[in-house]
């Protein structure tokens, strides 16, 4: 039996498709959430590698004011290519949020950072994720100072639960009948 949509139906699907994508910017956006642009924690460590040095197993952390842990970056290799460049092999760059559900994880492969425009590049596959979602593409481009990020070619995502995008479901909490 064949099934045919409504121009009504197409445009609902529309209507979601919109909300997801929003949602997955909304998500990359608040990869940087909480931290001072001009001050990062790559920022701090190119400071202290001299051109061309290589860091095996590098771990750097950031922290609010607070004390609470913002982010945690590592990576397999690190090697400073330049006065203001860095380059990463398997990079995790962990994002915590103070919204439980909220923290959001990148996954490259290989990335460049210029720390002078507080640019995080990937040329080569990279995921990013949630707990809600899951999304690939064949580059990446974060801008640190502005909390905005574009991925491009091949894009693949998953999304794990709609309502969180759509604002149309219930919370757990919310869910359970008053007494």
């Amino acid at each position: 039996m064949a099934l045919f949509a409504t121009s009504l139906e197409l445009l609902v699907r529309r209507k979601i498709l919109l909300s997801i994508t929003l949602g997955v910017v909304a998500g990359v956006v608040m990869f940087a959430q909480g931290q001072t642009a001009p001050e990062t924690g790559m920022d701090s460590f190119l400071k202290m590698v001299p051109l061309g040095a290589e860091s095996k197993g590098a771990v750097i952390p950031s922290f609010d004011e607070t004390g609470r842990r913002t982010s945690l970056i590592t990576a397999d290799v690190i090697r400073r290519i330049g006065d203001e460049r860095l380059y990463a092999e398997k990079l995790v760059v962990e994002m915590f949020s103070p919204v439980p559900g909220k923290d959001v994880r990148l996954d490259l492969k290989t990335a460049f950072y210029h720390m002078a425009g507080g640019i995080l590049r990937s040329t080569e596959r990279s995921r990013v994720s949630r707990a809600d979602f899951q999304i690939e593409g064949d580059s990446l481009v974060f801008d640190t100072t502005t909390n905005q990020g574009r991925m491009t070619g091949n894009i693949h995502m998953v999304i794990f639960d709609t309502a969180s995008f759509s604002g149309e479901g219930k919370l757990p909490s919310e869910s359970k009948p008053d007494k």
